[in-house]
């Protein structure tokens, strides 16, 4: 039966996205609910916002219909959560609510999972010499990393294609994690969310007159998917869970980050690089991994292919390298690596400035 449940979930949540997507893209136009090009989009003419619209559709219904047992306390809470955060999203898009407005709806929104889901961070497996949180503390500290998780995404989103395909990879390596140690509900879970994001990229990526973006609707809820699913993952790494797995990771928290470690690491670059120059950590500016990519000549695709296969190979090592190597050196390696391969398209950029300011000065 599972092996039907899995097909089944994917190509449901794939099609109801997929065939609502062409009637957003008519109801967006003729509403003027599209979004200009502008120093930071990256594209050619207008295209409609909403795109997150059918992503939430085909996500919540199929996963309404496929998943059940174990999960039904959470799902309730996680689709009051993604209710929640629809709506800020939507709101958003259309009219632009104020920055605090919108914290205050995702803080909302991750703390209906965190306590009534019960899906919650409840050790950091060594981390700065913790492990098991008291409930508060462990409350307080997902709530903190579902916001940071969907800002992440939220940010990364300025090209076509790219949130999509990094939270489907992070997604896809939690669920194949599901599938291998038996925990079907969050496999199929996982699948759903797959399959509605496939069916949105197919717009996305290769629509011409159904083109059209997620905006903030679909970004906060890719956030809040991969934040909870990290979640679910380490919590299923610790206490008593471990002792129906099979092969427990010994440090979850860091190989969950790694899975997305394309948007984690660029919102901790770029705010790191606002407080030295002196700029509010939540002023937009261009210091993103793909605007940098985008300012040596790049396309949309061509960044995708850059950052997604990045994403995929320091997901895979770091699941493959978690019982082999200590904790705070995994991490380490991680970020210099990552530290090294981001400063390239900079580096580059800085090259070619010192160029042309010799060719002038000759």
């Amino acid at each position: 039966m599972e092996n039907l449940i899995i097909p089944g979930a994917f190509l449901t949540a794939m099609i109801i996205t997929w065939v609502s997507i062409p009637s957003v893209v008519t109801v967006a136009k003729l509403k003027g609910l599209c979004e200009k090009p502008n120093e930071r989009r990256l594209h050619v003419g207008v295209i409609p916002t909403l795109g997150g619209c059918a992503v939430f559709a085909g996500f919540l219904i199929t996963a309404m219909l496929f998943c059940g047992g174990e999960t039904k306390s959470f799902l309730q809470a996680f689709a009051a959560s993604a209710i929640l955060l629809f709506f800020v999203g939507i709101k958003d898009d259309i009219l632009e609510i104020a920055p605090l407005t919108k914290l205050l709806g995702q803080i909302t929104a991750a703390a209906l999972t965190v306590i009534f889901g019960d899906v919650r961070i409840e050790s950091l497996d060594g981390i700065f010499g913790l492990h098991d949180l008291p409930y508060w503390i462990s409350v307080l500290l997902s709530i903190g990393f579902v916001i940071s998780i969907i800002n992440a995404y939220n940010l990364i989103d300025g090209v076509d294609g790219l949130a999509g395909l990094l939270s489907i990879t992070a997604v896809a390596f939690f669920s194949i994690w599901f599938y291998l140690e038996g925990v079907v509900d969050f496999t199929v879970f996982g699948i759903c969310f797959i399959g509605a994001m496939t069916g949105f990229l197919r717009h996305n990526m290769f629509g011409k007159e159904t083109k059209i973006f997620m905006g903030d609707t679909g970004s906060m809820l890719v956030g809040f998917m991969c934040s909870v699913m990290a979640m679910k993952f380490m919590q299923c790494n610790h206490g008593a869970h471990v002792e129906v797995l099979s092969k427990p990771l010994q440090c979850a928290p860091i190989v969950a980050v790694t899975f997305m470690i394309v948007p984690v690491y660029d919102v901790l670059r770029v705010m790191f690089i606002r407080f030295v120059l002196r700029k509010p950590i939540m002023q937009p500016d261009n210091h993103h991994i793909h605007y940098r990519l985008k300012s040596l000549g790049l396309k949309a695709w061509e960044i995708d292919l850059v950052l997604v296969p990045i994403n995929i190979i320091f997901a895979y090592f770091s699941w493959q390298i978690s019982q082999s190597l200590p904790l705070m050196r995994m991490l380490l390696i991680d970020f210099l690596v990552l530290m090294a391969i981001f400063h390239i398209p900079q580096a580059i950029i800085t090259i070619k400035k010192r160029k042309k300011g010799d060719k002038e000065q000759l």
